[in-house]
């Protein structure tokens, strides 16, 4: 029929609409929990941390550091594909940014795990 707009989605494009709403939701979370967690317990100064502990800092920021670029690249793709690309490309590339984002906060975590002044070691 002329005129009329299919509202129809296929599957996959779903699938990606409703991962991309669910991971968005947990990245808040984990973001809110860390904020909440940082707010309310003191931590080590520098000075006072083991060559352990540094060494356990330094390869989580590196770990942290590589999905940090790879977030920030899928985030540039993003920001093509909302001039140039189609809605679901634009949320395929939000989708895999949000998932990069939760593992940088989940390395945020462990870091402040580490330098955590009440922790037991």
């Amino acid at each position: 029929m002329k005129g009329t707009i299919s509202l129809s989605l296929d599957p996959i494009s779903t699938l990606v609409y409703v991962a991309l709403l669910i991971l968005t939701i947990y990245n808040i979370r984990l973001s809110w929990n860390l904020a909440k967690l940082k707010s309310s317990v003191a931590v080590k100064p520098f000075e006072s941390l083991s060559s352990l502990e540094l060494n356990e800092i330094e390869k989580i920021n590196h770990d942290r550091r590589k999905w940090s670029i790879v977030g920030n690249i899928f985030f540039v793709l993003s920001l093509v594909l909302a001039f140039a690309g189609t809605l679901n490309q634009l949320a395929y590339f939000l989708t895999l940014y949000t998932v990069c984002n939760i593992i940088v906060v989940k390395y945020n975590t462990q870091t402040f795990n580490v330098i955590r002044a009440d922790r037991h070691s």
